[in-house]
């Protein structure tokens, strides 16, 4: 799997590197879509809406994460049409190339030094569990008991306040995140409508995945597979721009 991945992307390159200047909108949207799904594929607001889709009804569960998703997509393309203003195209696009190189390092590193697989889909859980009980203000069945009325109210909770939990906890998880400063970082420097477009059509794909069955694919494949797949596919990306900085 390493070595075809490693080829691909070496493919990707090599046919990108023969792209002229009215190209860029399929480079705009093909790195856009590329580097978000390898960022958000076994992330951490994917988990959150593998278990969340589990425990309540997938469509608001749906609703609102692609709603946050769409949000901070649209911030982060705000940021990254400002930057341009501040800085020329050349450093803007130097300054894209070491966040890119910087992304695939750490992943690679992490995957070299990983030695046991962090179980963060349980992390998540109890993560979740442990707000369900702050926001729902149940009490914790370790300490307190808890009658059948109140496990029904639990259960029944209003699609509404579902939507809002899933939007809530969403924006919070990506704020900051990779998939954030990624888009920034791509936005300053290709068409910001394809970066936008690109990126978002990459979460909405994540999030269906998620909602659809996310916990039997976390269950199936390996994070420190998606760390190998992420550092490839982050310093494919970098070699690109460092290409377009040197030579176009």
């Amino acid at each position: 799997m390493k070595c075809h991945s490693i080829i691909f992307f070496f493919i990707l390159i090599r046919e990108t590197l023969s792209f002229d200047g009215n190209d860029k909108i399929i480079l705009s949207l093909s790195q856009s879509f590329i580097s978000i799904i390898v960022t958000e594929l076994g992330d951490k607001t994917f988990f959150l809406a593998a278990i969340m889709s589990i425990k309540y009804n997938r469509i608001a569960v749906l609703i609102g994460s692609t709603l946050a998703l769409i949000m901070i997509t649209t911030i982060s393309t705000i940021f990254g049409i400002v930057i341009p203003e501040l800085i020329s195209m050349f450093y803007a696009q130097i300054v894209v190339c070491i966040v890119f190189y910087g992304f695939g390092v750490k992943y690679l590193y992490t995957w070299y030094t990983m030695q046991k697989e962090k179980d963060e889909l349980q992390e998540v859980e109890q993560e979740l569990t442990t707000l369900d009980r702050k926001l729902m203000n149940l009490p914790d069945p370790e300490t307190d008991q808890v009658n059948d009325n109140v496990t029904k109210n639990f259960i029944q909770v209003q699609f509404q306040s579902v939507v809002w939990q899933a939007f809530t906890l969403t924006l919070l998880g990506e704020w900051g995140d990779k998939s954030q400063i990624t888009t920034i970082s791509l936005t300053s420097i290709y068409n910001p409508i394809y970066v936008f477009m690109g990126a978002t059509i990459a979460h909405l794909i994540c999030t269906v995945i998620a909602v659809h069955g996310g916990k039997l694919i976390a269950n199936k494949l390996s994070e420190k597979n998606f760390n190998f797949l992420g550092g490839i596919t982050f310093f494919c990306i970098a070699l690109i721009n460092t290409y377009m900085v040197v030579f176009l």
